[in-house]
């Protein structure tokens, strides 16, 4: 499994530098950027201090989507319970959450030093994670943030499956079960009782491999039975 650090739209150079070097100190090396491209400022280089090779592989993207487009978890970051989103996770609990399924490429999104992540940046992300801080804060510097969350998944991610050709086949599967839940939906007005239709969105990444499995089973019987109801 691959982590990436996606940043999305930071404002300084030097924040982005501690970010490669909090990167590097843990063992991981995918830094991705949307809507920015601070990182190829000379204060970024002076600040990484030995991580400049994280910088100078680091992967630009105009907008979000198209830097999570590949992404089969992704985790966004953020300082404040807001929107609709019901379950906030610890990097504990976010990891435990990575550990019980088949991923091959994972995302732990942070948003911008001034704004954090708007909730239209959150949609994008399947869980939503904060850092039980001991005073209340508006919130950490962003190398800060990476730091820890870096640390934490340096210490809880599970090793690596060696039946990679089992990981690839089954990575997507989550992706999968999202867009044929949003079928069902639409097949059957659930997207019209708005609370059921987000307790499912927001339930569905929490589910661990073997219940992943077993809904894809079941949307694989229902489609068969909807297609014989057409026919018929």
């Amino acid at each position: 499994m691959e982590l990436y650090f996606v940043l999305k739209s930071p404002a300084r150079a030097e924040n982005v530098g501690a970010a490669a070097r909090a990167m590097k100190t843990m063992g991981f090396e995918h830094m991705r950027l949307v809507d920015s491209r601070v990182h190829q400022q000379d204060q970024a280089h002076w600040v990484a201090h030995g991580a400049q090779e994280i910088l100078e592989q680091a992967e630009y993207f105009p907008t979000l989507a198209e830097g999570l487009a590949d992404m089969d978890l992704v985790i966004a970051t953020t300082a404040r319970r807001r929107g609709r989103y019901l379950h906030y996770l610890t990097p504990k609990k976010a990891i435990a959450q990575v550990n019980n399924k088949q991923l091959a490429k994972v995302a732990i999104l942070f948003g911008c030093e001034e704004s954090g992540l708007s909730n239209d940046d959150l949609a994008h992300a399947d869980i939503i994670s904060y850092l039980p801080l001991k005073v209340a804060y508006p919130s950490l510097n962003l190398g800060q943030a990476i730091m820890l969350y870096a640390w934490e998944f340096s210490q809880g991610l599970a090793a690596e499956n060696e039946e990679k050709s089992a990981i690839q086949a089954e990575n997507a599967q989550l992706r999968v079960l999202q867009q044929k839940t949003e079928q069902l939906f639409e097949l059957a007005g659930v997207s019209q009782q708005e609370k059921l239709a987000d307790w499912v969105r927001d339930r569905l990444p929490m589910l661990e491999q073997r219940d992943l499995n077993l809904l894809h089973l079941l949307y694989k019987d229902l489609e068969r039975a909807l297609a014989g109801k057409e026919r018929g």
